[in-house]
């Protein structure tokens, strides 16, 4: 559906979820999830990317044959000079400020970072939609992953960077779950895209916490898990008619069934 200039929310007739939205929901409580339902069918027109900048920099730096932290700090250079421009919105410039922080946490950890001899590359698919229990999963994929053996023989995979800034009281103690469950949606995305020369291996498939340094993987069986996802998104799909709009929704006529 079309949205016309002025307004301010997008209407999703049909369930769509992304990956992250996903993990969150899995392990959220009831007002949780329902706000999670309620961004997702009725999202803003124009939303600022969280952490878009510090995304673009730390792929560029992976997928580098040769990386060099001088590249990040010049990146943070240019976010604070960024920061500092007139006329710079407070969401901007606090975005700026969640970059910074970003990059310069994945710099303090990238040495203890635990990938063995992984090559990180661009990926052959940025973006995909996996159809689940009658939810469109978005999935993003930043990075590809690939790995020879000792005889030349070469798996592939792919990664994903998540950033969950730690609050006051710590790091999330769902994260890690939350991860476990993007690995999975990576895995199964880049399965159902590979082609028959490809040999993808579910452990080349994983999700990076950024503010930490911990490298999540996928896992050869993970059918628990992906019941878990099936039985979630039947959830939602049974739940989103009756999703209702936010209070200051200003958006395209709400199909009524």
């Amino acid at each position: 559906m079309k949205t016309l200039d002025g307004f301010t929310h997008k209407y999703h007739a049909q369930p769509r979820l992304s990956a992250t939205q996903i993990s969150e929901y899995l392990s959220a409580n009831a007002t949780k999830r329902s706000s999670i339902l309620k961004d997702a069918k009725y999202p803003p027109t124009f939303m600022l990317i969280r952490y878009e900048d510090a995304k673009n920099a730390l792929i560029g730096h992976l997928a580098d044959g040769n990386p060099s932290s001088e590249v990040l700090d010049r990146k943070v250079i240019g976010l604070k000079r960024k920061a500092q421009e007139e006329g710079i919105t407070d969401y901007a410039k606090k975005n700026c400020g969640l970059c910074i922080d970003a990059i310069e946490s994945f710099q303090a950890n990238e040495a203890d970072i635990d990938v063995g001899k992984i090559r990180f590359l661009k990926p052959h698919i940025n973006y995909s939609r996996l159809k689940i229990a009658g939810v469109n999963v978005s999935v993003s994929v930043d990075l590809g992953t690939e790995k020879i053996d000792s005889k030349g023989f070469t798996s592939t995979g792919g990664a994903t960077l998540v950033f969950s800034k730690p609050g006051p009281k710590g790091q999330d103690r769902n994260l890690p779950d939350r991860c476990k469950a993007i690995t999975l949606l990576v895995f199964e995305t880049l399965k159902a895209t590979a082609k028959a020369s490809e040999t993808l291996d579910p452990t080349l498939c994983m999700a990076i916490d950024v503010f930490s340094g911990v490298v999540y993987r996928a896992k050869g069986e993970q059918r628990n898990l992906y019941r878990t996802v099936k039985n979630s998104c039947g959830e939602v799909a049974a739940i989103w008619p009756s999703v209702d709009p936010p209070a200051n929704y200003f958006g395209p006529p709400i199909l009524k069934i």
